[in-house]
């Protein structure tokens, strides 16, 4: 009898035991697996047609990106220009991307804590026609340093954590990456900001038109580099090409209307190349505006030891220290 006892509470243990796994389970399942979205961004990229950033560098103005045609546009206050190439692109594909990490918070007193209020986060706004399809806020980020000095030493030391909410809703979502870097950036780094482009090794002639009888040329002949009748410094002029074959200027000067014709011009030429054309325009002695037919609708200033001096060479520039001319 007293066994047949013992069996019977061993059985009810067993079952009480059961009865509260599964309960810690469904416990577990409620807090941690049925809260955490797996991706909380739903657009249709190839309808998207307008996307609005306020980011927290620019004080939370305005960005706007819009369609034009076929081409995008971005604008701020009174400036609409053209943005860099496939950047609506890769800020789209970026969003369609985030994927929830771990549920941060619950509650909308945390949001301070995580940079996720109306004023101190970043936010985007994307459009599909006239349907708001993902209104997102951008907050706080945090890297971890990799422990691993194995991948410290191949350029993985660490990762990046982004903290981010849906506008219309009080839990804060922790993701992988940087996103925050992504949007969080001033106006002029999303304009086009090219200045030159183009293949290196097909160049083989290089003019420099200045005022008065400064112009010359630098051509390439039998593999020589020449400026009339001298040998130039291959070397150096290799290393203009090099810092010229893609180059950017962020400097932009939106006021600037020109008036005269340019008084500095550069063109690279070469084999199966479309001709690049820079222009300087000279405002003072130390104040100069410039714009490349690669993207003609954009002017950038600089200083005579600047953008400037690093495009428009004089001849001894190259030639050995030993032949300046």
């Amino acid at each position: 009898m007293s066994k047949k006892f013992n069996n019977k509470i061993l059985v009810y243990i067993l079952m009480i035991v059961a009865g509260i796994y599964v309960l810690v389970k469904l416990y577990q399942y409620k807090f941690t697996d049925n809260t955490l979205v797996v991706n909380i961004v739903n657009i249709d990229t190839s309808k998207v047609t307008k996307l609005l950033l306020y980011p927290v560098s620019e004080k939370r103005n305005e960005i706007k990106f819009f369609k034009d045609g076929k081409d995008w546009k971005v604008n701020k206050g009174k400036i609409t220009t053209e943005p860099e190439a496939n950047t609506v692109q890769n800020l789209l594909a970026m969003l369609v991307e985030t994927k929830t990490q771990r549920l941060a918070s619950r509650e909308k007193s945390k949001w301070g804590e995580y940079n996720l209020t109306d004023t101190t986060a970043t936010q985007v706004k994307v459009y599909e026609g006239s349907k708001l399809s993902l209104d997102l806020l951008i907050g706080k980020f945090s890297y971890q340093q990799s422990d691993n000095p194995y991948a410290k030493m191949h350029g993985g030391g660490g990762t990046g954590t982004t903290y981010v909410r849906l506008a219309d809703a009080d839990e804060v979502y922790a993701i992988d990456g940087f996103l925050s870097f992504s949007l969080n950036r001033q106006f002029n780094t999303f304009r086009n900001q090219v200045l030159a482009r183009f293949d290196k090794p097909s160049v083989n002639k290089i003019t420099f038109r200045y005022p008065g009888d400064s112009s010359f040329m630098v051509t390439l002949a039998d593999k020589q580099w020449m400026i009339g009748s001298q040998k130039a410094d291959s070397a150096k002029v290799a290393g203009y090409l090099n810092s010229l074959a893609y180059k950017n200027a962020s400097s932009f000067d939106d006021n600037f209307v020109p008036s005269l014709n340019p008084q500095c011009q550069v063109t690279i030429e070469g084999k199966d190349i479309k001709t690049v054309t820079i222009d300087a325009y000279i405002r003072d002695k130390n104040d100069y505006i410039l714009n490349s037919n690669q993207n003609s609708k954009s002017w950038f200033s600089s200083l005579y030891k600047g953008l400037y001096s690093e495009v428009f060479k004089n001849k001894k520039d190259f030639f050995t220290d030993k032949k300046k001319k």
